[in-house]
């Protein structure tokens, strides 16, 4: 086993001279599916890919570059890149002392940092995954994922296994992933489509998007539209402002909810669906162009009864907006 560590400096044709500091680690480690990786880092990019493999192989590259090359020497050998391994365990890890989280501010003048790990992992093994600056992407994984980024975007495919997500601030997509699904973002939009199990999703600003998905999906945004498109499990849905449009798999697979502070709520359901509606707005109408048989007073801003004698709750709420239940179009 070989480490092979560059650092090299080199000067910058720019109008006013900077230096940039490199660094890059490539370490293989063997290893036996169903162990894990822990990749644990000041920032950059991680991403990880599982393949036909037997071993961790890890690609790193950290960049710095400022008004001074002893300091970004300083920088990087404060906090090197490290491999290590116990068991099936593989760490890879590049953190600052704590305490020192501001030194680059502190040294004043121009800084800019860059990094990417890219790692190569069994096909069946488990993640744990940190940065406090960068995208997270893990791709065909069978095992347990948690990814956790201060502030960029996640991006899953092809995860089997329960999955964790979490970003201070950016996107989330995961598609064709199947297990317990858990991602959160505190500002930015979430798109899901294809896979299977259970999803819960929120997103403090920004619209949620699911489609094709077989399994319950519970999703709340405090500020986004909400879209979903043949969800076969129970679905719930709740948006503070935005709104909402969804397209019901036949048979109706399981309960309906759908809640906005302020907005319109569209939902097309089969010409079959057997549908217990409970409709209301504060201030708007609702609309079905299917037969709905009603229970008790039939008003304009409220429907509630049964559509082809009843089963599935479709339960849509609305504090401004109007409310429409269309028949899907074949």
């Amino acid at each position: 086993m070989k480490l092979i560590r560059y650092l090299s400096l080199f000067l910058l044709a720019v109008a006013s001279a900077s230096a940039l500091t490199e660094e890059k680690v490539d370490q293989k480690r063997d290893v036996t599916p169903g162990g894990k990786l822990v990749v644990d880092v000041d920032f950059g990019t991680i991403d990880v890919t599982g393949g036909d493999t037997k071993q961790v192989i890890v690609n790193a590259e950290r960049k710095i570059s400022g008004a001074s090359e002893a300091k970004e020497k300083e920088f990087l050998e404060a906090a090197p890149i490290t491999v290590t391994q116990e068991g099936n365990t593989v760490t890879v890890r590049a953190r600052r002392p704590k305490g020192t989280g501001g030194w680059l501010s502190s040294w004043g003048g121009s800084w800019n940092t860059e990094a990417r790990y890219t790692i190569t992992v069994p096909a069946k093994f488990n993640a744990q995954l940190d940065t406090s600056g960068g995208k997270i992407l893990v791709s065909n994984l069978t095992g347990e994922v948690r990814a956790n980024t201060s502030g960029g975007t996640l991006k899953f495919t092809r995860i089997r296994g329960p999955l964790r997500g979490d970003t201070s601030g950016g996107s989330i997509s995961a598609t064709d992933c199947d297990g317990e699904i858990q991602i959160e973002t505190s500002g930015g939009k979430i798109e899901v489509g294809g896979g299977s199990g259970s999803l819960t999703a929120s997103t403090s600003g920004g619209s949620i998007a699911v489609s094709n998905f077989g399994g319950s999906a519970k999703v709340e945004t405090s500020g986004g539209n909400l879209r979903f498109d043949n969800v076969r499990g129970s679905l719930n849905g709740e948006t503070s402002g935005g709104s909402i449009a969804a397209s019901l798999a036949a048979p109706v697979p399981g309960d309906v909810r759908l809640e906005t502070s302020a907005g319109r709520i569209e939902v097309s359901v089969p010409a079959d669906a057997a549908l217990n509606l409970d409709a209301s707005t504060s201030m708007g109408r609702v609309t079905s162009d299917l037969p709905v048989t009603v229970q008790g007073k039939q008003e304009r801003d409220r429907l509630k009864g049964t559509i082809n004698g009843g089963g599935k709750l479709l339960v849509l709420r609305t504090s401004a907006g109007g409310i429409s239940v269309k028949q899907t179009s074949r």
